[in-house]
């Protein structure tokens, strides 16, 4: 009896985990068509239980491209040119900003606290050609509480390899204008 109550139970856990290890969407597919003049950006991460539960935005220009999840992947569609993609999750600006005028020794606990938030973004500047696919990667990694986005540009033969893994994000804020 016991025996089948611990049997149950793993099976349980075992299907909690995969649910939750669920990215919404379709797995991959390549664009199509790029669009004339267009790139396109392959925006991926692999899935890997370390850093499951930290989703973050990625951004161009101070704008979300996408929020990137565990197992997910965007195509982002781009203007040839310098494009720089980044990422930050949680800041800690109330632990050293101040609206007092900073003391003239510096405080060696705020400057850790700045060297945290500093560290919880990452970014990448592609030099963009019309017509071609470029892939970045996102990982998420945990460091003194805090998730930490990092993002690199790969090379295509391990972007195309790495990318069948994962599954379509949804343009959530292109679903709910229509």
């Amino acid at each position: 009896m016991r025996h089948r109550s611990v049997s149950i139970a793993a099976s349980l856990i075992g299907v909690l985990l995969l649910a939750g290890c669920a990215t919404h969407g379709s797995g991959f597919r390549p664009v199509a068509k790029i669009p004339r003049g267009m790139a396109v950006i392959y925006i991926y991460r692999t899935p890997e239980f370390a850093g499951e539960a930290l989703s973050y935005d990625v951004k161009a220009h101070d704008k979300v491209v996408t929020t990137l999840r565990n197992g997910g992947y965007y195509p982002y569609v781009v203007r040839p040119g310098l494009v720089e993609l980044w990422a930050r999750t949680a800041s800690r600006q109330s632990s050293y900003r101040h609206t007092t005028p900073a003391p003239e020794r510096a405080n060696p606990d705020l400057l850790r606290f700045k060297a945290i938030d500093d560290a919880a973004k990452s970014a990448v500047t592609l030099d963009v050609k019309a017509g071609q696919v470029y892939y970045v990667k996102g990982e998420a990694g945990v460091r003194y509480f805090v998730g930490r986005p990092r993002l690199q540009v790969v090379s295509p033969e391990q972007g195309a390899g790495e990318i069948r893994q994962c599954t379509l994000i949804r343009d959530e804020t292109r679903e709910a204008r229509d």
